[in-house]
């Protein structure tokens, strides 16, 4: 079964999922919700269509991709959880004879912490260690395995919910980082439970992540607006553009040197989310 199958069936089956949670949302109004307990975890399920593959700004596959990830979530504490998750990408393209098949496995597991600061509010810390797994080389920019650990901090009570994030690929001494900002509107005037996001990122990274300057630099600016409607507490459809401009010359000049790239990159998506 092809991929644009698979992700029609995901988005129908996430449809009558839906309307069965909200009959049973219904029915349960009146009655109060058990707490989970905290070895049953909370599941997340992402599904996504885009046009081409963009990383940071940079193309790594010009053909359209599907993502597919889910991950597990165990409320340890009120300000405490693990995750555990999982991420394939595969392409429509069919190159190595290989169409269809996974271009590329993420695996991670990680933990998030919440906590209050006098004058800030709340700051959320959260850690992944991730393996990525490519196993069709040639096809993507990156033809080895890597491993990879990431840190992200954000002031998710202050305007924008401004945050850092840091990510070390220690086996290749490659190290990036980003300053980002999160615009969120909501637009129940057009329709109910619609809003808008618009994240902002500013990446840097060393000369080994960067591969063709001497030194860190300011690598690219990522921006991705995007529109979403809940379809209830549990379902969430989106749409999004990904857009990326290279910012140090080198970079650009290398981006510009390669087919699959400009000095400013884009591309579109489509995502189904389900929480449970």
């Amino acid at each position: 079964m092809n991929m644009k199958k698979s992700f029609a069936i995901a988005a129908m089956s996430a449809m009558l999922a839906s309307s069965l949670v909200a009959q049973e949302a219904a029915a349960e109004q009146a009655e109060p919700k058990e707490e989970k307990a905290a070895w049953i975890p909370s599941l997340e399920l992402s599904v996504d269509h885009t046009s081409r593959y963009m990383s940071e700004g940079n193309v790594g596959n010009p053909d359209p991709i599907n993502t597919i990830s889910l991950t597990a979530e165990f409320g340890v504490t009120d300000n405490f959880a693990l995750h555990i998750g999982g991420t394939a990408i595969i392409d429509e393209t069919d190159a190595c004879d290989n169409e269809h098949n996974v271009e590329e496995w993420d695996w991670q597991v990680g933990f998030t912490f919440s906590t209050e600061i006098n004058g800030i509010g709340a700051i959320e810390f959260n850690f992944d260690y991730i393996y990525y797994n490519y196993p069709r080389d040639g096809v993507h920019t990156h033809n080895t395995d890597t491993k990879e650990y990431e840190i992200d901090v954000n002031a998710t009570d202050v305007f924008l919910s401004p945050g850092i994030a840091f990510v070390h690929d220690f086996e290749n001494d490659v190290i990036k980082a980003n300053v980002n900002v999160t615009y969120e509107q909501e637009l129940t005037s057009v329709m109910e439970n619609l809003g808008f996001e618009c994240p902002v990122e500013l990446w840097f990274g060393n000369h080994q992540y960067t591969g063709c300057t001497s030194s860190t630099t300011a690598y690219s600016l990522c921006v991705q607006p995007t529109l979403k409607y809940d379809i209830n507490e549990n379902i969430a459809i989106s749409a999004y553009v990904q857009m990326g401009w290279a910012l140090d010359g080198r970079v650009r000049k290398d981006w510009k040197d390669d087919e699959n790239n400009n000095a400013f990159n884009a591309c579109w998506g489509v995502n189904l989310t389900a929480s449970f």
